[in-house]
């Protein structure tokens, strides 16, 4: 039972929470009066207590009032934490325990643009029961999702088609029991920033597929520095060259085809194994091999986090 239900079953009256800037957090709008201790306003009554304001609909007595104080004094922090508004929970620190069992079900993308689009998102989900939340590096789009990454690549169609502006889309897990709606908030951005640091503009990250990517980035830079010590100098050559680099990264998103690799690069099969061959005398590393091409991805990840 909520802390206004609760108290409105023991007065007979209704009950609202406020925050002490009159946002209401839970119970029924009855309008908002500040005080520092309690006030009476046109029949109604106005009580701080912990920093907020408890409304109720009639006038109480003194003895009434300190009943009020005394049920909500070990109440109202955690009836204030279940209840803040999802903003609120995405912006700020919020215990756990608080949000267990709240959005079950639900799923996080977060948004990165260099244009303001918050507008258009909105426009594309307003029919449905999704929240919409913008910080001061992207926006949280939460709703309920068959298929994140198919919902996420829908946005990344109508963004580019509509305002020519390309955005990447970081994923959390969905929400279960275990997993709050702030664990699956965090690692959305998270991967949408993974991504931009690993030079992505566009596409869909799940925290799932970015989990190595975020192991290297928390490493020590000390023992970084360790393991690429007197080793894969040829490195930096290739780093310096985006048409190497791109054409690595189109073997890797062809799971090392070479032919379909070919094909999207609009490059002669042969033109392709030449800049694969000069990757290789580069570095020591045939990327047409998975162990090998899994160490030059590393290690470009690497030099792309920890070197910027």
């Amino acid at each position: 039972m909520a802390f206004c239900e609760k108290l409105s079953s023991v007065l007979n009256t209704e009950v609202a929470l406020y925050d002490l800037k009159g946002n209401l957090i839970e119970g029924k709008q009855l309008g908002f009066v500040n005080t520092d201790n309690y006030a009476y306003n046109n029949g109604l009554t106005y009580i701080n207590v912990s920093n907020n304001i408890i409304g109720l609909g009639k006038e109480l007595s003194q003895d009434a009032i300190n009943l009020v104080r005394m049920l909500a004094i070990n109440n109202l922090q955690e009836a204030a934490d279940l209840m803040q508004p999802l903003e609120y929970v995405l912006k700020n620190d919020v215990p756990k325990e608080s949000l267990r069992g709240r959005f079950v079900d639900y799923s996080v993308l977060y948004i990165k643009s260099k244009n303001n689009i918050k507008e258009f998102i909105e426009n594309i989900y307003e029919t449905t029961e999704t929240y919409v939340v913008q910080d001061d590096e992207g926006i949280y789009v939460v709703t309920q999702l068959d298929d994140e990454e198919q919902e996420a690549q829908s946005i990344i169609d109508g963004v580019t088609q509509e305002t020519g502006t390309s955005i990447v889309v970081g994923s959390g897990r969905r929400v279960n029991s275990g997993y709050t709606i702030k664990d699956s908030a965090n690692h959305a951005k998270v991967a949408a920033n993974l991504a931009n640091l690993l030079g992505f503009k566009e596409g869909f990250y799940h925290i799932d597929k970015m989990i190595m990517y975020g192991i290297l980035y928390s490493c020590d830079e000390t023992k970084v520095d360790f393991y690429m010590h007197g080793g894969y100098n040829g490195f930096y050559d290739v780093l310096k060259d985006k048409e190497l680099l791109d054409t690595a990264e189109e073997l890797f998103k062809c799971h090392l085809n070479v032919s379909e690799a070919s094909r999207k690069l609009y490059l002669h099969r042969n033109t392709l194994l030449y800049r694969l061959e000069k990757i290789k005398n580069l570095t020591g590393l045939d990327v047409k091999k998975f162990e090998e091409a899994v160490i030059f991805r590393t290690v470009v990840a690497l030099h792309k986090l920890k070197r910027r």
